[in-house]
């Protein structure tokens, strides 16, 4: 008790470091007297002569010897403990310790003080806090833990004790083995055949070794990553289970394991995925192969569905059936009793015949052999043949005489009746205006207010959807532009003019008729267009329809039946509709490029509906945009609103983005609106800011807009506006329509400025066909920017004979109008005076530029001349690119929608190779080649989290595909697509599950 005392009250006095030192020194002279009153056996270490701290006479933690005073006032705490060693290949492993407060740290290994000389004492000082840390470490070799082992056969293990003013304090134990990995493993995996989506292990059992070897596999010498691959499981055993075994996963496999000395491989096992051989359908049955009574016909099948692979079992069964048949024996045919000779004739002979009836050839018979007629002279030779002939030969030329009269005559009434209708134009055409008034029917002059003004009209009427717009006024320093009413109403019924019929009956005042005030606008519209439009009488007894239909059905009562899918305010002639069942089908309006694509399972089994797409042009249907956005593509309808389906069905449409410069913001548009009421539109994507809440997902290619949707809205549109400090280009199709020239008078033709979408120009062709309009020149693009400048077009290079009846050779369309507008049908329209009566053709060049003539410009030719039928010469391009010359369809063609296409003619890959492609590419691996790599390499990874979040993403991409791309060559290039990611074993299951690529 006193000595502690003292050592207190001196701890308390001293406090420089060199007084410290002296303080220290005195304590160790002090302990050597204490050491008797200790309990023997608390340190067995032998004292250490060269040690001046001895750690026997150091404190344990277990004695409460205090040594207050010292320093801080709180036990060591040990910031770093000694961990577990092992000693590799006979290298010494190191332990460290590391505590504070502390005067000294000490190891006491297996119950022993270590030597004060093996120990490595760090003092340091953390410069942030001040707090003063000792370290200590020493070094254990081989030899010290095989001497443990042999003497003990226990494990070498070391503490630390650390001490400070108040106490001591012990760390955690540490062991030290030797490591070694031994060279046999305990159980090895063996080669073995399974059957195809089977699960498989293969068992393995590591050798021996410390620390504990952990275990891993190979696939063909590649580690598989099972946090990947969800197909691989690797148990705490070392068993390697496949949950579903697949055609990639036959391989070599091998158990691998390792620990910090090294690693062994197991034996390589072979796992091969077999397919067991099914059988096809039956083929039809052959001809029977007697030609005459009982044969057989035979018919067969094979065992492709699926093929044996990897050494799976063949079909059961014979691949040939046959069953007997019978063919009706050929008759040949045999001849009649020849009938009476017929009285004699004037030249001196008569006949008789027979028939080949008796009996008639009858199944695959012979005709009879010989003639059926027999002539024979009469008269014995005392006939006068030539006075006969003579009288014939005058009756001949009596004949030949009155029929050349009669054409003359009437040759020479056509004649006047032709004079007489080109007088009349004439007349007409000196006092007639540049445009139609809108409140007058098309072909009538219009008032002489409008005389010489140049007329830039934008149908707004409703010719099949082109709506007429009543006439706009400009100011003084710009040209006036007139809206005309260019197009008739959607009820006019049209009939059919081969391109060989002009038109003959000219527009005469009593061709008008009364517009009552109670009658709807469509109806005053299509009263005054069938009024105005002349007789199409075709010069032949059977009309021809020219039009080019798809897939129409075969039977106006199935058009009847589809007629009744499509909601009222739907015209047929712009939609497609049919019943789809589960295995999926496709609409298509191919003439506008719209089609709706619902992949099998988008329906539940067992179930059908009634589905429809339409295209809408009226100005009513279309949204409104502000100043900056422009409407890229067709308002498309699908229905009925409001279905949904079990997976998404991809709606695709054209557009006129211009993408290459990527400086657009494009948003898709929905309206939830019931399909009869005016549309409420609201973003339903904006393209690139997609997020997990989006619902749909909007795949935007260089021309085509596809989008996948599970829930129908009404309607669909793409808008977009340039992204901030760009100037984003809309693709412009640039049309010259006019009717063919005649003989005499002035001559019109209109240029259309319309969307570069195929719905924009086939409303044009349309409405345009319905007026007899052919066009001039091949439809040429203009990109058009979005920098605030008019569209201009002049008139050059006029043939002489001609000119044109506008002040200027040059006409504007405002900038608003082509960016902003909703309306359809923009165009331009120029009238040429013919100043030489004898000129029979024309020809001149509209140049159309954005702004300055030194911009990019686009260049049409027009070329026309009076054929003798007076219209124009069949070499004049086709409103219908790659279709006949003839412009006008037939009243049913138009009217009939489009039947869909069944599965067998949409869907390039079946079922069957469809479900082999999930299973192979809907499991992730490292190398990324799943269906992440396939929706990279097809570009439509932009927003990959749409597939993601899917049942199958490979399944949604592969629709995807199948609606994007339509043309023969889709197989080959989703194989070679397929090779770049280096997985030919999904290019071996469509090579040997597609036959032959399908038409679009």
């Amino acid at each position: 008790m006193g000595f502690s005392t003292s050592v207190k009250r001196c701890g308390k006095m001293l406090r420089s470091g060199v007084e410290a030192g002296l303080f220290v020194a005195l304590l160790s002279t002090l302990s050597i007297v204490t050491t008797a009153a200790q309990e023997p056996g608390d340190y067995p270490m032998p004292l250490d002569p060269a040690s001046s701290f001895h750690p026997s006479i150091v404190p344990d933690h277990d004695s409460a010897l205090s040594l207050e005073g010292m320093g801080g006032g709180d036990l060591p705490t040990f910031v770093i403990h000694p961990t577990d060693a092992y000693i590799v290949k006979n290298r010494p492993v190191t332990l460290t310790c590391k505590a504070t407060p502390a005067i000294q740290i000490y190891f006491k290994c297996n119950n022993e003080w270590v030597r004060a000389k093996f120990h490595k004492h760090f003092d340091s000082t953390d410069p942030e806090t001040g707090v003063s840390y000792k370290q200590t470490s020493i070094e254990v070799t081989k030899a010290e833990v095989d001497q443990r082992l042999e003497e003990t056969g226990e494990n070498f293990f070391c503490l630390c004790v650390a001490w400070s003013s108040e106490g001591s304090s012990r760390s955690e134990e540490a062991t030290v083995q030797i490591a070694y990995l031994r060279k046999d493993f305990i159980l090895e995996p063996i080669s073995q055949g399974v059957p195809n989506e089977t699960p498989v292990q293969l068992q393995c059992r590591p050798p021996e070794g410390v620390p504990t070897p952990e275990v891993v596999w190979l696939k063909n010498d590649e580690e598989i990553q099972v946090d990947l691959d969800i197909n691989f499981i690797i148990t705490n055993e070392g068993n390697l289970i496949i949950n579903q075994a697949r055609l990639s996963d036959t391989a070599n496999y091998t158990c691998v394991a390792k620990n910090i000395v090294t690693k062994r491989r197991s034996v390589t096992a072979r796992v091969t995925v077999y397919v067991n051989g099914g059988w096809s359908t039956w083929s039809t049955w052959s001809e029977c192969n007697s030609q005459c009574g009982r044969g057989l016909m035979r018919r067969t099948r094979t065992c492709t569905n699926p093929a044996p692979l990897n050494g799976g079992a063949t079909c059961d069964g014979d691949p040939v059936q046959r069953a007997e048949c019978t063919t009706l024996c050929p008759v040949d045919g045999g001849w009649s009793e020849w009938s009476k000779f017929s009285a004699c004739g004037r030249d001196c002979n008569n006949w008789r015949r027979r028939e080949c009836n008796d009996p008639p050839p009858q199944f695959g018979g012979r005709y009879c052999i010989g003639d059926n007629m027999e002539t024979r002279n009469c008269t014995g030779g005392l006939c006068r043949v030539a006075s006969a002939r003579s009288e014939d030969n005058l009756a001949l030329y009596i004949s030949l005489v009155g029929a050349v009269t009669v054409f003359l005559l009437v040759c020479l009434f056509i004649i006047v009746v032709w004079w007489r209708k080109n007088r009349h134009s004439d007349m007409s055409s000196s006092s007639a205006a540049l445009t139609v008034d809108p409140g007058k029917p098309y072909g009538y002059p219009p008032d002489h207010s409008y005389v010489a003004q140049p007329d830039l009209t934008r149908s707004t009427g409703n010719v099949r959807g082109f709506p007429v717009m009543p006439t706009l006024a400009f100011s003084d320093d710009k040209i006036p532009m007139t809206m005309s009413p260019l197009h008739s109403n959607n009820s006019l019924k049209i009939k059919v003019v081969p391109p060989d019929v002009p038109m003959t009956r000219p527009i005469t005042p009593s061709n008008r008729s009364a517009t009552p005030s109670n009658m709807s606008t469509l109806q005053r519209n299509a009263q005054i267009m069938s009024n105005s439009l002349p007789d199409m009488q075709p010069s032949t007894p059977e009309m021809s329809d020219v039009g080019t239909s798809t897939r129409r059905p075969s039977s106006i009562y199935d058009a009847e039946n589809l007629a009744k899918i499509l909601p009222s305010y739907v015209d047929p002639a712009f939609a497609a509709c049919g019943t789809i069942g589960a295995e999926g089908g496709r609409l298509a309006i191919q003439e506008s490029g719209v089609s709706l694509l619902i992949p099998s399972g988008a329906i539940t089994d067992g179930h059908t509906e009634d589905i429809f797409i339409a295209v809408l042009r009226e100005e009513k249907d279309r949204p409104k945009m502000n100043a900056k956005q422009t409407l890229l593509g067709p308002v498309v309808a699908v229905g009925p609103h409001g279905l949904h389906f079990r997976k998404p069905v991809i709606v695709t449409f054209g557009h006129a983005a211009g993408l290459r410069e990527r400086n657009w913001e494009l948003t898709l548009l929905s309206s939830e609106s019931h399909p009869n009421r005016s549309p409420s539109w609201q973003n339903l994507v904006l393209i690139g800011e997609e997020t997990l809440n989006t619902t749909a997902y909007c795949q935007v290619d260089e021309r085509d807009c596809h989008v996948m949707v599970e829930h129908l809205s009404s309607r669909y549109a793409l808008i977009g506006q340039s992204a901030p400090a760009t100037q984003a280009v809309k693709r412009l199709r640039l049309a010259v329509i006019a009717a063919p020239l005649q003989p005499s008078g002035d001559y019109n033709f209109r240029v259309y400025c319309v969307a570069d979408n195929s719905d924009e120009l086939e409303g044009v062709v349309q409405s345009e066909a319905m007026l007899g309009g052919q066009m001039l020149d091949t439809p040429k693009i203009l990109p058009f920017k979005d920098n605030g400048r008019d569209l201009c077009l002049s008139i050059e290079e006029t043939l002489p004979g001609w000119k044109s009846r506008l002040g200027a050779n040059f006409q504007e369309i405002p900038f608003h109008h082509v960016w902003g507008s909703s309306q359809t049908g923009l165009h331009c329209s120029f009238m040429m005076e013919r100043t030489d009566p004898q000129i029979q053709m024309v020809t001149a060049r509209i140049q159309v530029f954005q702004g300055s003539p030194e911009e990019e410009r686009q260049s049409l030719n027009i070329t026309a001349s009076v054929s003798r039928e007076g219209r124009m010469p069949q070499t004049t391009p086709s409103l219908r690119h790659k279709r006949e010359p003839t412009l006008l369809r037939s009243e049913s063609d138009l009217a009939i929608p489009k039947a869909p296409q069944t599965p067998a003619e949409v869907f390039r890959l079946p079922p069957a190779v469809r479900a082999s492609l999930r299973g192979c590419l809907d499991i992730p691996n490292v190398k990324g080649n799943d269906w992440r790599g396939l929706a990279k390499r097809l570009q439509v990874d932009r927003y990959i989290n749409y597939f993601a979040t899917k049942p199958s993403p490979t399944d949604h991409i592969l629709d995807l595909w199948e609606a994007r791309n339509r043309d023969d060559r889709a197989i080959e290039e989703l194989i070679l697509v397929l090779k770049d990611m280096g997985r030919s074993d999904a290019c071996l299951l469509i090579e040997s599950g597609v036959s032959t690529p399908l038409v679009a």
